[in-house]
């Protein structure tokens, strides 16, 4: 029973969702590992920081203020995980006051970013 599998539905621009099959292929894994992968990691660092910061009042509403431009048209993507991942995944952007789309999607673009950043790093351009 510990190994229950359960998924979340994604709310999510067609453009975000060809770039997680992208990236997921690119690093020979499924959607739902690739996303899971950098979900739950986020997830992680945000439970040590809430423990963290826990006596700053508004540390969660200041993040929130940083509202992402939606792009359009939209689209959904199906990501399995267990039910312990949903339920941090869920957790996490009831804490942050968000939709567990909107939780996901800022993981894989603070991930993304990082991507680009180390890339430029290592080129020799």
């Amino acid at each position: 029973m510990k190994n229950m599998r359960t998924s979340l539905l994604l709310n999510c621009s067609r453009k975000e969702a060809d770039e997680v099959r992208k990236n997921a292929e690119l690093q020979s894994r499924t959607v739902s590992a690739y996303v899971i992968r950098i979900v739950m990691r986020s997830v992680s660092l945000g439970e040590k920081l809430d423990n963290s910061f826990r006596t700053l009042p508004l540390y969660w509403e200041r993040q929130r203020a940083k509202k992402e431009k939606t792009f359009r048209p939209r689209t959904t993507l199906h990501v399995y995980c267990t039910v312990d991942e949903a339920h941090r995944i869920r957790r996490a952007a009831q804490t942050r006051a968000m939709t567990i789309s909107g939780l996901v999607l800022s993981s894989l673009h603070r991930s993304w970013l990082a991507e680009k950043a180390v890339g430029k790093m290592y080129r020799n351009d």
